[in-house]
């Protein structure tokens, strides 16, 4: 649980960073928004695990909720990088 919640600092973080830079620090507040709604409308980390080894299933709505979750925080690791070396 804590890693998900290091992914979600790190768009906030670097909206932080880009603070004066309008676009970007709004672009990242956007990811960090998306990533927290769809880390919620995804299920609890144990229903994943048991998916990953087989057992039980996913609606395709949980599918979606968990690749534009997975995006995101991607897109917030990303936006973090590239504020941190602009900050340089």
């Amino acid at each position: 649980m804590i890693v998900v919640y290091l992914l979600l600092a790190a768009p906030v973080v670097a909206a932080i960073l880009f603070w004066g830079s309008w676009i970007w620090a709004a672009a990242a507040a956007a990811v960090a928004i998306v990533e927290y709604a769809t880390h919620k409308r995804s299920q609890r980390f144990s229903a994943r695990l048991w998916r990953s080894i087989g057992v039980g299933r996913r609606s395709s709505r949980e599918r979606v909720a968990e690749s534009v979750y997975v995006v995101t925080a991607v897109t917030g690791i990303v936006l973090l990088v590239v504020a941190v070396v602009a900050a340089v």
